[in-house]
C-alpha cells in the first residue's frame, strides 16, 4: 500500500520512466526504444538489462489499458521467457491510499531445464517486486512500507 491517491500512482506508473526508478540497479535496466513516453495500449518498447546471469534484450507490448479500472497489461513479444504477461492493477482503498497489485504469468524456455529454474526465477521476482514496492512508496509518499 502507498499513501497516495490512485490518480497520482497511475500517473507515476504510466510514465515509461518509472521503470528506471522502480527497477533494482543491479539489473542495469536501459530503455533502448519506445513508441511512446506514456503507457498506452499498443505501446511497444525494447529494454535491456541483466536477467539471471546474463544480459538480455526484451521487447514488450502494452496489450491492454483500462483507465477506468486503473489497469494495464504488458506482454513480452520477444525475449528471455517463453511467455511473460504482467498485469498492473491500482486500487484505491481510501482517500489517499492505493494498493499496487502485480500479477505475473511466465514460462521459461528449455523444457526440463526451464522447470528446474522456476524456483530461482520466482525468488528473483519476489526480490524485484519488493524493491518496486519500496521505491513506489519512497517516490510517492515518503512513508514506511506497510505489509
Amino acid at each position: 500500500m502507498v499513501n497516495c491517491n490512485v490518480d497520482e500512482v497511475w500517473n507515476f506508473y504510466t510514465d515509461i520512466k518509472h521503470l528506471e526508478i522502480v527497477t533494482p540497479p543491479n539489473l542495469k535496466l536501459k530503455i533502448i526504444e519506445t513508441s511512446d513516453k506514456q503507457i498506452v495500449e499498443g505501446l511497444q518498447m525494447t529494454i535491456s538489462g541483466r536477467l539471471a546471469l546474463y544480459n538480455s534484450k526484451w521487447h514488450s507490448k502494452i496489450s491492454m489499458v483500462d483507465v477506468s479500472k486503473y489497469e494495464y497489461i504488458d506482454e513480452m513479444v520477444k525475449g528471455p521467457f517463453k511467455k511473460w504477461k504482467h498485469v498492473h492493477l491500482f486500487s484505491e482503498i481510501g482517500k489517499n491510499q492505493t494498493v499496487v497489485t502485480d500479477k505475473i504469468e511466465f514460462e521459461i524456455p528449455f523444457f526440463f531445464l526451464g522447470k528446474l529454474m522456476e524456483g530461482y526465477v520466482e525468488n528473483s521476482l519476489k526480490k524485484i517486486f519488493e524493491y518496486r514496492k519500496i521505491q513506489t512508496v519512497k517516490n510517492l509518499s515518503n512513508k514506511s512500507v506497510d505489509e
